[in-house]
């Protein structure tokens, strides 16, 4: 940033205006600038909590730890969401005047949501001096806080602590069971790990749910036989955290059980999560198996459900697979094709992708005007201009769609007229476009 933007932002942020402070702090914090220090000290001499809060975003990145004395009375508001912005901006800073606020809070707040909060962010300080207070919360009546003092407490190296973790192996809740367990298996101690094949059969899918992220957690080869049962548990839940636990375990044998698995399974983001878990494991086999799939599998939907799963997939090695899903003979692989290709951010894909930008399918032309903006391409404004004035509304409609992903506020005027338009579904998706972009323009 330069001088000059920071001499404007500082003359806008003597405007005792909330929006034009809000908007400052924003600027401030997203750029980093070197000054930022005094926005925040002014930002909290304002009181306002809605600027308050906008400061308190930005302590992490702030140069002088003497501001953390600015922010520790704050752990005193009777405004919850003060305190609870608070605790998010204290995170991670173990200063002695943090430690004595932080442990005076834990004696003082009866919010049980901040109380947990609270107590993670003592557990990484990992200091013997919280034991006793931790030890205290292990009777308090919410398990979210009892089981996250388990996890300060095995942060801890204190030869007393493991006493205690041993008796949690057979508390009442799942997770203050798991957390025990993975404690003392962090240091180098196998109890209770014999119970967990029992707790696998229970009818409670919170217990199995758990066992999967202990299993995980400790990563020995029977594990995975364990959690290759789970994938076909009847919890989504259960099924999901089984997934991510095989992707800890790490071990290439599993990919081909996992991707066995992902045809049957229904839930979108267990699929998404199955395919990421192979990546994670191996990619060059994961392409392989998942190209075979593709290739091989005359079910349309299935093709498009695989094309979706590879979005969050941030690598090129999966573009074989999407230049086939281009020429596919379903739209909805086509235009689930082009959502991912835009991901990429390879502006070498732009002349890949450039003629699917006159295809018969509504969404495939929407999705494509939206992936060439999205890498810098300005061409597809005209194609959504023509859209917007088809005979058919599945056309208006998506471009209506697309204007409002792409943001800009230069087509706005654009969606104003179509928030006008004869049908109703074109209507909802113009103003709700219009929604978004002025969401985004914020």
């Amino acid at each position: 940033m330069s001088e000059m933007d920071y001499k404007t932002l500082k003359n806008l942020f003597r405007d005792r205006d909330k929006m034009v402070r809000l908007f400052c702090l924003k600027v401030v914090i997203r750029e980093n600038i070197p000054q930022i220090d005094e926005f925040l000290v002014e930002g909290f001499r304002d009181q306002r909590p809605e600027v308050v809060i906008a400061a308190l975003k930005g302590v992490k990145r702030a140069r002088n730890l003497d501001i953390l004395n600015i922010v520790l009375p704050y752990l005193e508001s009777p405004n919850k969401t003060l305190r609870s912005e608070t605790l998010a901006a204290l995170e991670g800073q173990a200063t002695p005047e943090v430690k004595q606020a932080m442990n005076n809070f834990l004696k003082k707040e009866d919010d049980p949501n901040l109380l947990a909060t609270a107590v993670k962010i003592v557990g990484s300080f990992h200091s013997e001096e919280f034991a006793p207070l931790l030890k205290a919360f292990l009777a308090f009546n919410d398990d979210r806080v009892r089981a996250n003092s388990v996890e300060a407490l095995a942060s801890i190296d204190s030869p007393a602590v493991i006493d205690v973790l041993k008796t949690l192996v057979s508390d009442r809740n799942n997770r203050v069971r798991a957390n025990a367990i993975k404690g003392l298996w962090d240091k180098g101690i196998r109890f209770g790990l014999n119970t967990l094949p029992e707790e696998i059969r229970s009818p409670n899918p919170r217990k199995r749910a758990s066992v999967a992220y202990i299993l995980g957690e400790i990563r020995e080869e029977r594990s995975m036989d364990l959690l290759l049962g789970l994938l076909g548990d009847p919890t989504p839940m259960v099924r999901n955290r089984a997934v991510l636990s095989l992707g800890s375990v790490g071990s290439a044998r599993v990919i081909g059980h996992i991707l066995a698995v992902y045809s049957k399974e229904e839930d979108p983001k267990i699929r998404e999560n199955i395919v990421c878990t192979c990546f994670k494991i191996s990619d060059e086999l994961t392409v392989a198996r998942l190209s075979e799939r593709f290739f091989s599998d005359d079910d349309s939907k299935s093709r498009a459900n695989l094309v979706k799963s590879l979005e969050q997939v941030k690598s090129n090695k999966i573009s074989p697979i999407l230049f086939k899903a281009l020429k596919d003979s379903d739209s909805r692989v086509r235009a689930n094709a082009v959502e991912v290709l835009s991901r990429l951010e390879d502006q070498g894909l732009i002349e890949v992708i450039l003629p699917l930008l006159s295809d018969v399918n509504n969404r495939v032309r929407s999705n494509v005007a939206m992936a060439l903006w999205r890498l810098g391409g300005t061409s597809s404004i005209l194609t959504l201009k023509q859209m917007l004035q088809s005979s058919q509304k599945q056309m208006r409609a998506s471009a209506a769609w697309a204007l409002g992903q792409i943001g800009a506020l230069q087509f706005s005027d654009l969606l104003q007229e179509v928030a006008n338009d004869a049908d109703l579904d074109v209507r909802r998706c113009a103003i709700n476009a219009i929604a978004k972009m002025t969401k985004v323009s914020n």
